[in-house]
């Protein structure tokens, strides 16, 4: 069938296939202006991930307050991923459709919005509505961050730019499980929603004279209805049956049920994106192999990564005896060393590329957790501080350099597409990845045991990715 979407082709990938494309030019972006749009962004970035890392404080004395369950209290955050995660896969569209900067400051909008509902809500219907708002907002301006820094930074400094990305998104959750708490102590929980909408409101103001419209844009755009349905069913069964696995039985309804429903839509949508003439997301950008290889790796590192962040606050509190505060504590090194590294590992990105950053970020991993494999109740807190900050500079090493490497392999007029991709997929697998290793451990006896073949499990996933970094990744 003859391909009619648009009245020109773009080549993206070295087989020269092609994906046709029309859009109009963004306009020409100073060098001080680049560097004010960049600190915007880094802003905006900040408020997101420190309101979304504070709520998992604040959610006992939630839950208390609103005299809710934890089931219910659960949906405060599971709903926000849910919700993201729906729509997510739509920003593709927008960013080609609408300007940057309206679209931008709409999203940073809603997110202050739902953060200051949030503030002055009473009950939990009305806290849930406000979180969904946050989502969709977070949703929106996360996605485009990405593809806006890529597009600033396209000529030179991308690496760079990227890396302090990857370091003020990083930075918020250090510090917000320390800060949440104090604030809840004294202020309550509605506090961290005043400060985060305060901030976000700030920004907003801010971006307003300061934002530009950076990205091109097409009138040819199209939103799919159905695509859209099914990859937010799909996404939400996903989501709804790896966050029930290991606790409900596989062949429950709210797991294999869940799990089966979002396999098939997210087939259904796979198959429709390749055969309709405007795509929700133009799944033909994974024939750029550097692409697939970066989601693939992002993917293996967001399930090793969350899932392990998971497991091992779980064995220092149960197994190993330590308080909820001597845990953190533990793990705060390693954050810290993650942050500070994120810059300098997109430094190392623009001068070597991708080969040495991801061939020793995966094969330093998988090294780094070989300690967890050998756990007993007797372990020594400090030496596991020691091993996670080792560990942490594994993951800065790959996390943001592959995904820069992946995003700017596609061609420049799908990097919206691309961006949704990435982040959906990558969100995807550290949901089903901390399921999955989690179950894991609880089924092999949820004891030092347990934990020892759930690491040893990530391993196993690490030494996969590691061999693909040696197999695929070339280019500069």
């Amino acid at each position: 069938m003859t391909d009619n979407r648009h009245t020109d082709t773009t080549p993206i990938n070295p087989a020269h296939e092609t994906i046709p494309v029309s859009s109009t030019s963004a306009p020409t972006i100073t060098d001080r202006q680049r560097t004010v749009i960049f600190a915007v962004l880094l802003a905006a970035c900040i408020a997101g991930a420190f309101a979304q890392t504070a709520l998992t404080t604040a959610l006992p004395a939630i839950m208390t307050s609103l005299d809710i369950s934890a089931v219910l209290g659960n949906w405060l955050t599971s709903g926000f991923s849910l919700a993201m995660g729906v729509i997510i896969p739509a920003t593709a569209f927008m960013m080609k459709r609408f300007p940057t900067k309206p679209l931008f400051l709409v999203g940073l909008a809603m997110f202050a919005g739902g953060l200051l509902l949030a503030a002055v809500s009473t009950s939990f219907p009305l806290l849930m509505v406000a979180r969904i708002i946050q989502a969709l907002g977070s949703g929106i301006s996360l996605s485009m961050t990405q593809v806006i820094i890529l597009a600033l930074y396209a000529e030179s400094g991308v690496g760079t730019a990227m890396g302090f990305y990857g370091l003020a998104v990083s930075v918020a959750p250090v510090i917000a499980p320390t800060l949440a708490g104090i604030m809840v102590d004294n202020w309550g929980w509605q506090s961290i929603f005043w400060v985060s909408g305060v901030i976000s409101v700030v920004v907003l103001v801010i971006a307003l004279p300061l934002m530009r419209n950076v990205l091109k844009t097409t009138r040819d755009a199209h939103l799919d209805v159905l695509s859209f349905i099914l990859s937010a069913f799909g996404f939400a069964g996903l989501q709804l049956g790896s966050s029930n696995l290991g606790v409900r039985p596989f062949a429950s309804l709210e797991v294999g049920g869940a799990l089966l429903l979002g396999v098939a839509c997210l087939a259904l949508f796979a198959v429709r994106q390749l055969r309709i003439d405007h795509p929700l997301l133009e799944l033909r950008i994974f024939a750029v192999r550097d692409f697939t290889v970066a989601v693939l790796l992002s993917m293996f590192l967001y399930a090793v990564l969350i899932a392990g962040s998971t497991i091992l606050p779980i064995y220092m509190q149960q197994m190993d005896g330590a308080s909820v505060t001597v845990s953190a504590l533990s793990m705060l090194p390693g954050s810290l060393v993650m942050a500070a590294s994120s810059p300098i590992t997109g430094r190392v990105f623009d001068r070597f590329g991708i080969r040495p950053l991801a061939v020793g970020g995966m094969a330093l991993l998988a090294v780094m957790m070989v300690p967890f494999g050998f756990l007993t109740s007797a372990t020594p807190i400090w030496w596991l501080a020691i091993v996670f900050a080792v560990r942490s500079i594994a993951v800065s090493m790959v996390m943001m350099p592959a995904a820069t490497w992946g995003l700017a392999s596609v061609d420049r007029a799908h990097a919206s597409d691309a961006s949704a991709l990435l982040t959906s997929l990558r969100t995807i697998a550290g949901a089903l990845g901390s399921a999955v290793f989690v179950a894991i451990m609880v089924s092999c006896g949820n004891n030092p045991a347990g934990v020892n073949v759930a690491f040893w499990a990530m391993i196993a996933l690490t030494a996969v990715g590691f061999v693909m970094a040696v197999l695929f990744c070339h280019k500069r």
